[in-house]
């Protein structure tokens, strides 16, 4: 879910000037990103460039080179490719402008050169494990481990090379354990069973270690390492109800106030149903104090958000147009124990079912706020990337807009469908990419297993993409019943 800053639904003549009064933000950096990008000053566009709050060297320095060959030389030191990776210099390559997915895949010649050039670094021996095609010592270190287990390409020639896992304890070590079940690492996997003291590791790395002995259909082992899990959430309630058939779990669930994938599940099974509230504004209204149309008003409304005096500022947004901000202080102020499904206008369809899916996404994506950009510039209520709104001959300045930005969205969900059929699978496309959806997460779901789906749903790969999938559904089915389209968890994920 992203609501994070917005965007002016007013500038749509874009001048430099007027868009650096604005505060740092997001916004500003997309309004910067889109001058940059249509002006014919290279002084100004490096004027922007400068004033940007998080620049992103590879779409910036591209735009930028473009503009300037001075630039352009800029922009191949960080993006270096094979064809020119011998005529940059060499320090660009020691500072990841030549990636080692791509290193590993160069000729014998080529990684020789590299070696023979750079100065000592992780970056060299890597490189001379590569020109040996000698692993034993991949994993010898923090560094090289997670270099090769994160960026080799081929994960099955290093599976069989670790020896000793001490050197990856600590923050990361549930990415370490994660590469292996997202890769099926065999033999690495068995190695993590049978070789780590779950008991010493914190709850997240616990987690995945349970996960990776489910994965390898060792039951048991599986369900020491879940009950050893010290703070319990839906999520591990649901698992041990699975393992277990132990009701006293499934009542543990049935506790739970906030709708989730793991709550609406376990309701269902009882046919009982969630408290849900999609009407949260009362006559007479409030006079229009934080516009969500308006960015800078919704960022002020954010700053209120954290300052506290919720009582207050709910009551100031008791105004249409600040429904999707009210449901949002709502959700904080009753610490999100209660369930706020609103309906705004936005999207009508016969189609009951897509129209849901529709809702679903947009409360996942931006909780209906309508002048929405992430960090990475998605745009508006359903956070379309500004590349995907030209694709489909769209204007980005008019995303912020219910009826032109869900135009656009319900015409990709629709060629997505079209691809896809299955709305789990539509949800991580939409999210991942249909791309990421077909190389990583259909094979996970063409497998054997006792658990399926459930299991191959912990272990789509993307941490984003895994739970954002299953936000979507469970949202899915709650507009669903409230569209007058009732439909269950079991009638989406069935074979």
């Amino acid at each position: 879910m992203i609501f994070i800053l917005f965007i002016p639904i007013f500038l749509f003549s874009l001048n430099l000037s007027e868009i650096l009064v604005h505060p740092k933000s997001y916004v500003r950096d997309f309004y910067l990103t889109e001058f940059m990008r249509e002006t014919n000053s290279t002084t100004l566009a490096y004027k922007a460039y400068n004033s940007l709050y998080r620049p992103k060297p590879f779409k910036h320095l591209r735009i930028l080179a473009k503009k300037d060959k001075k630039f352009a030389e800029i922009y191949r030191c960080v993006n270096v490719k094979k064809s020119y990776f011998r005529d940059v210099n060499i320090s660009c390559i020691l500072n990841n402008g030549l990636s080692f997915r791509t290193i590993s895949k160069l000729s014998l010649k080529d990684k020789r050169y590299l070696y023979k050039n750079l100065p000592p670094s992780t970056l060299k021996s890597a490189i001379k494990y590569l020109i040996d095609k000698n692993f034993d010592y991949v994993y010898d270190t923090y560094e090289m481990g997670y270099l090769f287990l994160l960026h080799y390409p081929n994960k099955k020639e290093i599976d069989e090379y670790v020896k000793d896992f001490s050197p990856f304890y600590g923050k990361y070590f549930d990415r370490f354990v994660k590469t292996a079940i997202f890769n099926d690492m065999t033999t690495l996997q068995i190695s993590l069973l049978l070789n780590v003291d779950y008991r010493k590791q914190p709850d997240k790395v616990k987690w995945w270690l349970f996960l990776n002995a489910l994965d390898l259909n060792k039951e048991k082992d599986a369900l020491k390492i879940l009950k050893s899990i010290k703070n319990k959430k839906s999520r591990e309630y649901f698992w041990l109800a699975l393992l277990t058939k132990d009701t006293s779990y499934t009542q543990k669930l049935l506790q739970f106030k906030r709708v989730n994938f793991y709550t609406l599940w376990t309701r269902e099974e009882y046919n009982l149903h969630f408290n849900v509230i999609t009407k949260i504004l009362k006559e007479p209204y409030s006079p229009l104090k934080y516009d969500q149309r308006n960015p800078w008003q919704v960022l002020k409304f954010f700053h209120r958000l954290k300052r506290g005096n919720l009582k207050k500022l709910i009551k100031e947004l008791n105004n249409p147009n600040s429904m999707a901000l009210k449901a949002l202080a709502l959700d904080k102020y009753h610490k999100f124990n209660i369930n706020y499904f609103i309906t705004p206008k936005m999207y009508d369809d016969k189609n009951a079912s897509f129209k849901a899916f529709v809702y679903a996404i947009a409360r996942q994506e931006s909780r209906f706020i309508p002048a929405s950009v992430s960090r990475s510039y998605a745009l508006g209520t359903m956070q379309m990337m500004p590349f995907l709104i030209r694709s489909y001959k769209g204007d980005v300045f008019k995303q912020f807009d219910y009826n032109q930005n869900i135009k656009l969205s319900v015409k990709h969900l629709k060629w997505l469908f079209k691809k896809l059929k299955n709305p789990l699978f539509v949800a991580y496309a939409y999210n991942g990419g249909i791309g990421f959806v077909k190389r990583r997460v259909i094979p996970k779901f063409n497998r054997y297993n006792k658990y399926e789906p459930f299991l191959s749903m912990e272990l789509v790969p993307y941490d984003e993409s895994r739970e954002y999938g299953k936000k979507v559904i469970a949202n899915f089915v709650i507009y669903s019943k409230i569209f007058n389209h009732p439909l269950k968890l079991r009638d989406i994920l069935k074979p």
